[in-house]
């Protein structure tokens, strides 16, 4: 379960988030506030993420971005286009314009990390809720053999399926080098644990044949030496 907090000021913004995060099964909201000088303490330690309100009473949002110096995860909710600039150089992960639909707001939550993670279960520690034609789908990491690259998206094999994802090799690659996936080729990211042989330089993983790219061979190579 991914726990947020929303600080807002107005009533219709309060009522359109808590709503949809209400539909979504994997958020929980722990705290509304009208300010930030609500905030309990220690509350933000307790919190996955945050949905903030720029125009808020006393200190504004992004100021108070500005002066903490463990930056929670934020996505900002905001009638105001001006201050989109500012709000990313504070590392903030979206900026959603108000009125926003629930699709736009689920774009924003898969782009915490691409992926939903559920970091409270240990035992829900290999589970990804991966963002696709509209629906979360739970993947779990285990399960993923490849994943290729398609102009601006990315296709996860996984089981007997596949997923089409908007997003890039980079992200994917920085979310799974702790789980035995490696970078072979600009186009392909495969799982090591799933690899049925090696012929030359061509990877064999289910019926799928990945070709090792010039500059990945030497690691990759280095790497299956040493397993």
């Amino acid at each position: 379960m991914m726990k947020c907090i929303i600080i807002e000021d107005e009533l219709p913004g309060i009522k359109l988030l808590k709503s949809y995060i209400d539909k979504t099964f994997f958020l929980e909201c722990i705290g509304i506030f009208n300010s930030v000088s609500e905030l309990p303490f220690g509350i933000l330690d307790k919190t996955d993420f945050i949905f903030l309100d720029i125009q808020l009473p006393g200190i504004n949002g992004l100021d108070f971005l500005k002066n903490i110096e463990k930056k929670p995860r934020v996505i900002i909710t905001t009638a105001y286009r001006d201050y989109a600039i500012d709000a990313f150089d504070q590392g903030v992960v979206d900026y959603l314009l108000k009125p926003f639909s629930y699709e736009r707001f689920l774009k924003s939550i898969y782009r915490l990390h691409g992926s939903i993670k559920f970091s409270d279960k240990e035992e829900n520690k290999n589970d990804l809720f991966v963002y696709a034609d509209k629906t979360f789908f739970n993947i779990n990491k285990k399960d993923i053999f490849l994943i290729k690259a398609e102009v601006d998206y990315v296709k996860i094999f996984y089981e007997n399926k596949n997923l089409l994802v908007q997003d890039s090799m980079n992200s994917w690659e920085n979310k799974l080098k702790e789980d035995g996936f490696i970078r072979v080729h600009r186009s392909y990211l495969i799982n090591l644990s799933k690899i049925i042989k090696i012929e030359g330089n061509l990877i064999y993983i289910k019926d799928q044949v990945i070709p090792v790219g010039k500059t990945y061979q030497s690691i990759f190579f280095d790497l299956i030496k040493k397993l």
